[in-house]
């Protein structure tokens, strides 16, 4: 900087100029110098004073903020341009530490293995939401088709460096396993964990961003088709050769089209007042019955009751028992949610319950029941047989019985 300033100094020339600079940070370089000076809030010697600082820039009557104040705030708020660089940058300091920590075996050495650990978490993540946005934005606002398409192509690059640098990540902590045991640091132990997830989840969500640039190139590839086509239609109709060198006009009079050939029109919407009638009881429980949502079926009508409504009301008592069986999951440790309904042996008064009932039950209770149960957030499979000797393989969310301690941090 061309001065010397301290923290205090410098945060006390952002704040008190903060709607400058968040004028200059919306509007980047569009804000001329008279501009910029026809504010009430900043006068001439102020400006200049936050240029000397280097927190304004000036080029050519532009003014602009720093590079370094804008990065900052992009960094902060996890928005601006994808840098996975910096990834690979912490990933070649943890191993420069790692190497010293196994020369010397120095605390100072296993801190700094730590602090580029938790970069590394938290960079991953944050380049992770900047390309989901910066996909999304170029999607929707970038009104080129040849820019949008070179962008999404660059996005997909960064993504699949970003993966390398996760794969690099995982590398690098499978060959240190042992040297972080022997150093029976439970700090450490704990942020290795957490890395491990957050690798996990971060491949899901690039393997969803990646879903979605294709899905764009390929909507951006076909509307510039159809542009092209129009083009080449509109040049034709330009030079007269559809009305006069073919029979474009007999053509498109003999095609007797019917308006809104093809599409569906839009459902009716049923008034809430309806629902909370009789009758509208009776519509909400026949949807209930067909899409086995029980929880819309334990409110009956105030009539007589039925001399068979022992049988109609099978699926209400699997919902009623449904409280005990989770207090009964609870208290075991040996299967997760998933295995336990799928062994779990109903009451004979209940009849066979398939294998669809038991997965919608097991739908239902990690819904109602979210906050006694510990989701662990990550895939286990099931394979299982269908009545053609069809093999299947079914993947579902891994969810344990909660630990007292989970529970006291959660009631916290």
């Amino acid at each position: 900087m061309s001065l010397q300033v301290n923290v205090k100094d410098l945060l006390s020339n952002l704040y008190h100029n903060r709607g400058v600079v968040e004028t200059l940070f919306g509007q980047r370089d569009q804000i001329t110098v008279n501009e910029l000076l026809s504010r009430e809030d900043i006068s001439e010697d102020q400006y200049r004073k936050l240029v000397s600082l280097d927190i304004l820039y000036e080029y050519e009557n532009i003014v602009s903020l720093n590079d370094a104040v804008v990065a900052m705030f992009e960094d902060f708020m996890e928005i601006g341009e994808v840098t996975p660089g910096f990834i690979n940058d912490y990933i070649n300091e943890l191993k420069r530490y790692i190497n010293f920590y196994q020369d010397a075996r120095e605390i100072r050495f296993l801190r700094s293995i730590k602090k580029f650990l938790k970069r590394i978490n938290s960079t991953l993540t944050r380049e992770i939401i900047k390309l989901q946005k910066n996909v999304d934005d170029t999607y929707k606002n970038e009104s080129n088709y040849r820019i949008k398409l070179q962008k999404l192509e660059d996005y997909r690059e960064k993504r699949d460096s970003i993966i390398q640098f996760i794969k690099k990540t995982s590398e690098v902590i499978d060959e240190s396993r042992a040297m972080f045991n022997l150093t029976n640091d439970s700090e450490l132990f704990g942020i290795v964990a957490a890395l491990r997830i957050s690798l996990i989840e971060n491949l899901d969500f690039l393997i969803e961003i990646q879903t979605d640039i294709t899905d764009f190139i390929n909507k951006i590839q076909f509307q510039l088709d159809v542009y092209k086509k129009a083009q080449q239609l509109k040049e034709i109709k330009d030079h007269g050769a559809l009305h006069f060198k073919t029979n474009f006009r007999e053509i498109v009079s003999g095609i007797n089209t019917l308006k809104h050939n093809g599409h569906k029109t839009p459902k009716t919407k049923i008034p809430i007042d309806f629902l909370y009638s009789d009758d509208g009881h009776i519509l909400c429980k026949r949807v209930a019955e067909k899409y086995k949502i029980t929880r819309l079926m334990v409110r009956g009508l105030a009539d007589k009751m039925p001399g068979n409504f022992k049988d109609k009301g099978l699926e209400q008592q699997i919902k009623l028992d449904t409280e005990k069986l989770v207090e009964r999951f609870l208290t075991q440790t040996k299967a997760n949610l998933f295995e336990y309904l799928i062994d779990y042996k109903f009451p004979k008064a209940i009849g066979t319950v398939t294998f669809e009932d038991r997965l919608s039950l097991f739908v239902e209770i990690a819904m109602e029941y979210q906050n006694q149960l510990d989701f662990k957030y990550r895939l286990q499979y099931y394979d299982y047989t269908l009545g053609d000797d069809v093999k299947k393989r079914l993947g579902y969310t891994l969810i344990l019985p909660m630990k007292e301690k989970s529970k006291k941090q959660k009631v916290n």
